[in-house]
């Protein structure tokens, strides 16, 4: 379950989450993310709530899901060109 925070939105806090396990390496380099439903039932917010959160991190080029396969950390080299660096 997530620890929530009054100053910011569910899906922020999950979204930066995410991001942090991306970055940190829990979620490796072109491996899956865990899906939708399993995020669900881990963290106790609703599926919209992840699909947001999930959005928002294809959209940053952290992410990127394969059509009947799931969703993937993209390689690091994406991650700089969406960051501007």
């Amino acid at each position: 379950m997530i620890e929530f925070d009054e100053d910011r939105t569910v899906w922020e806090q999950v979204y930066e989450l995410l991001r942090s396990r991306i970055e940190g390496g829990q979620y490796k380099e072109r491996g899956p993310i865990p899906s939708t439903p399993r995020l669900v039932q881990e963290l106790g917010v609703a599926q919209n709530t992840i699909r947001k959160a999930i959005n928002r991190l294809k959209a940053d080029g952290l992410i990127r899901a394969i059509n009947g396969k799931g969703t993937y950390v993209a390689p690091r080299e994406a991650w700089f060109r969406n960051k501007g660096e």
